[in-house]
């Protein structure tokens, strides 16, 4: 005799034993007890969680000698040829591979035909969404007026392909994933009637990997119990492989931690395993949004279907990234999956997406610019958020303000007054005027974090936010580099040896220190030294613009002003502003 697979050979035969499907279950034995059998049904969910074997379990109740009845008996001539599969009233058709509408219209030909012996004809249709358009046509004129001696069971693991029109004709039944603990019982179970020895630990692992399919956790211990001895947990591992959840988990925290490295190494792991990298890409779109929901909506999990493992996992690794984050790898992996249509590299593709996300100085677009921008200010210790002044981002609890961290440093004002300084008077101040404050000389440490090339990172945007102070003082940095930098001191390398006394000038150095307060959260400090010989000629005092510090702040500086993000992002130039009047 043939050997008979643990899953065909333990498949349910009774709906007590359904595996986590109970409230499927207890509506289909109420509705045979009140003989409230309805002619169509739809069966949705995951494979292996017991679609095709409720819709045989079903067609032995409406057949069986003392049918209808929730308990069929299994020794009956209609029992039993159903469960060998050689009923002829009841009727298996494989969509997947018998999509046309010839065959459809082949299969429902005998519909209005009397039973050969059963009380009910049952015409299975598995995995239905796979019909074409013509075969569902066909299909809906049956369901429209079916007759009373046929029950049409449709199952399906991707139930939002199915014609709408189908589905208002049908009952409805989403079957759930199996939990890691109820699968691992059952496997244990199974594994004692069969004399197979395995660890506990190695059942758990069974049960994880098969996310919630009976059948794949059966085909799983199938293969263990081929080893001979008694089943590991590392036969098991070394068996079946990480699995995609676990891989995906490892590959998001080489993300948040910008190891570009980790990256490669473990989707070669997924890919050596036999992982198709569109798959993966749809897989991993489908853990960020599983974190996006988790970090931005604690209250909607049940739209994610985790088993609660990896639910608390999620909940961890959602705490490492920000929204903001997130959309952007979605937004990356989306991109991907449009160009894998016209490309043969699906992998590399992936890759591309992958390595982007994680160092976002590789992506040359605006969302690549924001992850950055982003990156440095966690880095520093700064709550970096675009909607800082307006409210907290959706999804994020209203925290007091002394509660937050530290918030992002202003940039520096822009509403100074375009009127010139009044002459120094030797008279008492005005009283309830404020004195005029000196500007302090930048010194004290920096965060340890940001180094040399961070510093040179954000140079361009440091030089940008000196020309709104002042455009004299942005002439003099103009060109300029940061040459060393020790955790504490910066020295900088300007155009010669008139530029560096002049900006070594207090007030001057101030100046370039707001503005990389303002660029990176930072204000060493500062020493200048000029270019080797090779430097231009000092050029005389009254060649530099003349321009005051009030007409060089003539325009207001919004902080994450979306314009310059745009056009910092793309090298793009303003070419005409307007104003409405």
């Amino acid at each position: 005799m043939a050997y008979l697979s643990l899953y065909r050979k333990y498949r349910p035969q009774r709906f007590d034993e359904l595996l986590g499907q109970e409230h499927v279950a207890r509506t289909l034995k109420n509705s045979l007890t009140e003989d409230k059998v309805a002619h169509a049904y739809l069966f949705t969910g995951p494979r292996g969680t017991g679609k095709t074997s409720t819709a045989r379990i079903l067609a032995k109740a409406l057949n069986c000698v003392n049918g209808p009845t929730p308990e069929p008996c299994g020794v009956c001539d209609a029992c039993v040829a159903i469960t060998d599969g050689s009923s002829l009233d009841v009727f298996e058709l494989d969509a997947a591979s018998h999509s046309g509408v010839d065959e459809t219209r082949e299969i429902l030909s005998g519909v209005n035909l009397a039973t050969a012996g059963g009380k009910k004809k049952v015409y299975v249709i598995d995995e239905v969404h796979m019909l074409t358009t013509q075969s569902f046509n066909a299909l809906l004129k049956t369901l429209e007026e079916p007759p009373d001696h046929v029950v049409f069971v449709l199952a399906t693991t991707d139930p939002h392909k199915v014609l709408p029109t189908i589905v208002s004709r049908t009952q409805r039944f989403d079957f759930r994933r199996i939990t890691a603990d109820v699968l691992a019982a059952h496997v244990g179970e199974i594994a004692e009637r069969e004399g197979i020895k395995i660890d506990p630990d190695a059942l758990m692992v069974i049960a994880r990997h098969a996310e919630g399919s009976a059948r794949d956790a059966l085909s799983s211990l199938d293969q263990l119990s081929s080893l001979g001895d008694k089943a590991t947990v590392e036969d098991a591992e070394r068996l079946l492989g990480d699995r995609d959840e676990d891989a995906l988990v490892e590959v998001f925290d080489a993300i948040v931690n910008h190891d570009v490295g980790s990256v490669f190494t473990k989707l070669h792991s997924l890919v050596a395993q036999g992982s198709d990298a569109r798959q993966l890409t749809f897989a991993a779109m489908e853990h960020a949004r599983a974190l996006l929901l988790v970090a931005t909506a604690p209250d909607a999990t049940g739209l994610i279907d985790a088993s609660e493992t990896d639910r608390a996992s999620l909940s961890l690794q959602a705490e490492r990234f920000t929204a903001d984050s997130l959309v952007r790898i979605l937004d990356l992996l989306g991109k991907a999956i449009t160009e894998m249509r016209n490309a043969p590299n699906h992998r590399l593709l992936l890759e591309v997406a992958l390595v982007r996300a994680a160092a976002p100085e590789t992506d040359p677009t605006a969302g690549g610019l924001l992850g950055r921008i982003e990156r440095l200010e966690r880095r520093i210790g700064i709550e970096g958020s675009s909607s800082e002044g307006v409210g907290p981002a959706r999804g994020t609890p209203n925290v007091p303000q002394s509660d937050k961290p530290a918030s992002r440093p202003p940039r520096p004002s822009s509403t100074h007054s375009l009127a010139p300084d009044p002459p120094p008077s030797s008279s008492s101040p005005t009283p309830n005027t404020p004195e005029p404050q000196s500007t302090p000389e930048p010194k004290g440490p920096v965060p340890a974090q940001v180094g040399l090339g961070d510093i040179k990172e954000t140079w361009a945007v440091a030089l940008d936010e000196v020309k709104k102070i002042s455009r004299r003082v942005a002439a003099m940095l103009s060109p300029s580099r940061p040459l060393s930098f020790d955790g504490g001191k910066l020295e900088v390398e300007v155009q010669s040896a008139f530029h560096a006394d002049e900006m070594s000038e207090t007030t001057n150095k101030a100046k370039l220190a707001d503005a990389l307060h303002a660029a990176l959260g930072v204000r060493p400090d500062l020493s200048f030294s000029a270019r080797g010989a090779g430097s231009a000629p000092e050029p005389a005092k009254d060649d530099l613009p003349d321009i005051s510090e009030a007409e060089a702040a003539d325009s207001t500086v919004v902080q994450d002003d979306p314009i310059e993000l745009v056009r910092k992002g793309l090298g793009a130039e303003v070419v005409e502003e307007k104003t409405n009047s």
